[in-house]
């Protein structure tokens, strides 16, 4: 491993290492001309020339997020081949730090944490950006004592470069993913889950799931997490059913954002209110008026009162008396009209009606149509289009084909052939997107796609386009994999 102590990167010279992790070490730097301290984070990985602009893309993206609870990224540059990222400096360390592992917590001191971390959560989904690494180890503390989130998205580019991961950072980092996630289809409520092992890892003192690699994923995947003591942690019994909903393996079932999480948390812990209902009686003036007359029956009346059986008589036919702000009576004349005004009156009603109502329903219709048609945005069908790929790099063929749909035809054929490409032509090593057009409404994704046992790597294209219900779907898929390859015979 390189010594970067009193070497330079970029704009700043290192002066000592604060930590060191499986993807990557963070150094303390000085600016050689500003003389300010920033956080140097050297990742581990080697990248080749043509990754650098994707991770120029992926350091842009995250530098953008500017929140009170997420540490900034200042700069990004790539020296002899090695990645670092220029962060704002934490001086209070991490809260894996502060609170080492098997140490309890109670509420009232970690919930503040829980709002701060849910806070920037909420802000970077908001920007479509998903943290994927949520856990103590990036939850730093500034000199305020304020919770700084760090790494936002950095996972993502430590996960798909070429380093060499550590046991024990691997574990760090699958003791707190989300079982989508571990899939290869991370999304926002993976963040939530994430935050959710962490509440329970400071509640209980120790994680609900633990255990080599694999007994750590398949626990995430299908074993509930362990019951908490509530009568002993002093806790409602309301919070656990939040904290579990949180911890649900289907990511639909928790929550439907991370901010609602944390403030159904918080709510949980705050003394319950019983909603005031406030009566109004009957002023003395309406009374003496009710006494003084059969004719005339109030609106407001006590939720036990019935109507007396005068009531039924109370207006008369030509003459109604109601009773003013003051609370004199009012006689209101009515006259009778004529029966042919009241017929024509009829008939004009009648034909406005049948002219209107077509005109509204054609309009509802219409406005439903531009809602149903226009309610997902193309980001979703680019979503699908990157779901399919990560799918197929993960061999998770049942995602593909589902992700795929319909266009591809039976099930036990697209996954014979995926199966078989992948013993003939090996496992999916990388792809780029060529480019991406959207003529009459709909996408096309190029992708360019080398593996293991290809020496010549091949072209995939997807077309998406919209249904009547304006969702977005594959409507043709085709590659020209035997394009200057072998057939495959498997």
């Amino acid at each position: 491993m390189m010594e970067f102590i009193g070497t330079q990167l970029g704009n700043y010279r290192i002066l000592k290492r604060l930590g060191h992790g499986g993807f990557a070490d963070v150094y303390l730097g000085e600016h050689v001309y500003l003389h300010t301290q920033a956080a140097i984070k050297i990742l581990h990985a080697q990248i080749a020339q043509e990754e650098i602009d994707r991770f120029s893309n992926e350091a842009q993206v995250i530098a953008h997020l500017i929140h009170p609870h997420i540490i900034r990224v200042l700069d990004f540059g790539v020296e002899n081949s090695t990645p670092f990222l220029v962060m704002e400096y934490a001086t209070g360390g991490t809260l894996r730090q502060q609170v080492p592992r098997g140490t309890r917590l109670g509420t009232a001191a970690f919930m503040p944490y829980v709002q701060q971390v849910a806070s920037a959560l909420q802000y970077a989904h908001d920007q479509k950006l998903i943290h994927r690494d949520v856990k103590p180890q990036n939850m730093l503390l500034d000199q305020h004592g304020e919770l700084r989130l760090s790494d936002f998205g950095i996972a993502a580019i430590e996960q798909t470069s070429q380093n060499q991961q550590t046991e024990e950072a691997v574990l760090g980092t699958i003791a707190y993913m989300a079982p989508e996630q571990l899939q290869g289809k991370a999304r926002p409520a993976s963040d939530q889950y994430s935050l959710a092992i962490v509440v329970y890892e400071w509640l209980a003192g120790h994680r609900p799931f633990a255990g080599s690699h694999v007994e750590l994923i398949t626990q995430h995947l299908t074993a509930p997490p362990p019951p908490i003591d509530e009568q002993a942690l002093q806790i409602p019994h309301a919070f656990t059913e939040v904290l579990f909903k949180a911890l649900a393996k289907d990511p639909h079932a928790r929550f439907a954002c991370v901010q609602n999480f944390a403030d159904a948390l918080e709510q949980t812990l705050d003394p319950r209110r019983t909603p005031t209902t406030i009566t109004t009686p009957p002023t003395s003036r309406t009374d003496a008026a009710e006494q003084r007359t059969s004719h005339v029956s109030t609106t407001r009346l006590p939720a036990a009162a019935s109507l007396p059986q005068t009531a039924a008589v109370g207006f008369q036919p030509q003459m109604a008396q109601s009773i003013s702000s003051d609370g004199r009576f009012t006689s209101i004349m009515t006259r009778s009209k004529p029966v042919v005004k009241k017929a024509a009156g009829c008939t004009r009603n009648l034909v406005l009606t049948l002219l209107i109502i077509p005109l509204l329903l054609c309009g509802l219709g219409f406005a439903g149509y531009s809602y149903l048609i226009n309610r997902n945005p193309p980001s979703q069908a680019t979503e699908i289009a990157n779901n399919f790929m990560g799918a197929l790099r993960a061999r998770n063929y049942e995602q593909a084909y589902n992700d795929l749909g319909a266009t591809v035809g039976e099930h036990d054929s697209f996954i014979k052939q995926a199966q078989g490409e992948d013993r003939c032509y090996g496992p999916v090593t990388n792809y780029t997107e060529t480019s991406s057009i959207a003529p009459n409404g709909t996408q096309v994704h190029n992708y360019t796609i080398t593996r293991s046992h290809l020496s010549k790597s091949y072209h995939l294209h997807l077309t998406l386009g919209k249904d009547f219900w304006g969702n977005w779907h594959v409507t043709d898929y085709n590659s020209d994999v035997l394009s200057g390859n072998p057939a495959c015979n498997a």
